[in-house]
């Protein structure tokens, strides 16, 4: 097959030419950090099946947001910057593959790094291809048992490309860098996304805060809430009846819209009734109604207000 032919039949010509130590990430890695010395001149983008010698797995151990990958490149580099293109393939049978997303960049003499926002399953491979004929697509050596696969280079992200593989004594010297993505929103929950908890957005969580006004009657309190954001409001109560009594009162858990206001009743319970009864209208007791919510990250906000309670005994 044609396409066999050209694993067997990729050359080496020395363009790339010390060892540069790889960087560790708190986030998951893949690949292999072997540091780049050759590159090959090839039509076709390589990766890799085995790699002996390789630290890190070589497949995607776990799935989430591909943000970065990097090549290492030993002194004294190519010639000029040269143009590389990293694939990320997904395997789909014997012979074919799913090119799932693409990045490019040009690499240099040391470590090259490239940002990037590419969905990763477990089990995805890491392909490149360097489009520049000067220099060709960078390899790091390796033993000659080591297993390389081809891909049309030109695919596309959501493209299909034949493969093929083959014995080669090269490696291939990409690594790319894994972040979760809890919220399913595509951005890696490390570096791309500061609200991992909330797939509306990729800023800092935003802040739920509280305004409350109430209004009293003889048998409860309506208390009216706003929040600048979506959230879930409880609103409670706590009357102080004297010589250490005190009645709780309780509104319930609504859902409230941004800048819409949304009713709570908080019903008066028969012993605040009974002390309000028992004073003039003179004295007040004193009923603290505090409203509370979280944002999408659980950070809690409060609203506490106080609203005066006239006594409805007889006149002193």
């Amino acid at each position: 097959m044609k396409l066999r032919k050209a694993v067997a039949l990729l050359g080496a010509t020395l363009v790339l030419g010390g060892v540069i130590p790889s960087v560790a990430s708190a986030a998951t890695e893949f690949g292999d950090p072997c540091p780049a010395v050759t590159g090959i001149p090839t039509p076709y983008g390589i990766f890799a099946y085995t790699a002996a010698g390789d630290p890190l797995p070589l497949t995607a151990p776990v799935g989430g947001i591909l943000t970065k990958w990097r090549i290492e490149v030993t002194s004294p580099g190519p010639p000029k910057a040269a143009a590389v293109t990293l694939k990320t393939l997904r395997l789909t049978g014997a012979e074919s593959l799913l090119v799932t997303g693409e990045s490019s960049g040009s690499i240099a003499a040391g470590s090259n790094s490239f940002a990037a926002r590419i969905p990763i399953q477990p089990g995805d491979h890491l392909g490149i291809f360097g489009s520049d004929p000067e220099v060709g697509t960078p390899v790091c050596a390796g033993v000659a048992e080591n297993k390389l696969g081809i891909f049309d280079p030109a695919t596309t992200p959501g493209g299909s490309s034949m493969t093929a593989s083959g014995e080669s004594a090269f490696r291939i010297p990409v690594v790319g860098t894994i972040e979760p993505d809890a919220d399913n929103d595509g951005f890696g929950d490390e570096t791309q996304d500061a609200c991992p908890q909330s797939a509306t957005t990729q800023i800092a969580c935003p802040v739920v805060t509280l305004s409350a006004s109430a209004t009293a009657t003889k048998k409860l309190v309506t208390v009216l809430v706003t929040a600048t954001t979506a959230a879930n409001v409880t609103v409670n109560g706590k009357a102080s009846l004297g010589k250490g009594k005190k009645a709780k009162l309780k509104g319930g858990t609504k859902a409230v819209a941004p800048g819409a206001f949304t009713k709570f009743k908080l019903k008066f319970p028969a012993k605040l009734v009974k002390r309000l009864k028992e004073l003039p209208p003179s004295k007040k007791l004193t009923l603290k109604v505090t409203s509370s919510a979280t944002n999408v990250a659980a950070a809690p906000s409060k609203k506490i207000i106080k609203v005066k309670l006239k006594g409805q005994g007889p006149h002193s």
